[in-house]
């Protein structure tokens, strides 16, 4: 018996299906690269805004909207929407309030994108990137969310919203009640802010 090869015709038969099979499986493994890279991107954008509102709330849970020394009253204020300025209590060991740090939230306006955090005289940091929109509001009655910009001793209560702009646009809202809206402190304390027109 005569032993025979394969003809011309039978290999390029075979090269053209190990071809087609080859380039299934490169088309399967794209898509599913494509849609692991925006689950891994939805995931960080999500994380991020998640740890951006924490950061916004515990520090913001901490104020009072009027800390009143001596006849100075600084303010919880709401500007634009877009910017909170607050006064965050620094306690000493006898838990007595010692300084009063102005804490800022505010998009970055060299990158409306970005959300800035200034604690005191500390220079600003970025805590969330690709920012769609960041919304701060009184929450009074009688009082729209996001419509209202006084935070008032009766009505301790901020509305934050964070929207990102990547991929999923995920939406954030809060409602923060500040906790310490009847301390006094027992002494001037020192208070921590940049100088006016600063930040």
């Amino acid at each position: 018996m005569e032993k025979r090869g394969f003809s011309l015709v039978e290999m390029l038969v075979v090269f053209a299906l190990f071809s087609g099979v080859l380039a299934i499986a490169l088309s399967i493994l794209s898509v599913h690269d494509r849609v692991w890279r925006i689950g891994e991107s939805e995931r960080i954008e999500q994380q991020e805004a998640r740890r951006a509102m924490s950061e916004i709330s515990s520090l913001l849970r901490q104020s009072n909207p009027d800390w009143d020394i001596g006849g100075i009253h600084y303010l919880v204020t709401i500007t634009g929407g877009n910017r909170i300025d607050f006064y965050q209590p620094i306690f000493d060991s006898a838990g007595n309030i010692v300084t009063l740090r102005k804490i800022t939230f505010k998009l970055n306006p060299d990158n409306a994108t970005q959300l800035l955090k200034k604690e005191g005289t500390s220079a600003s940091t970025i805590i969330a990137h690709d920012v769609e929109s960041l919304s701060f509001g009184g929450s009074c009655a009688g009082c729209l969310a996001f419509n209202c910009a006084a935070v008032a001793p009766e009505c301790p209560t901020v509305e934050v919203a964070i929207q990102t702009r990547r991929d999923a646009g995920i939406n954030l809202t809060s409602r923060v009640t500040l906790r310490n809206n009847d301390i006094i402190p027992t002494a001037p304390p020192v208070i921590e802010e940049p100088a006016e027109g600063e930040f």
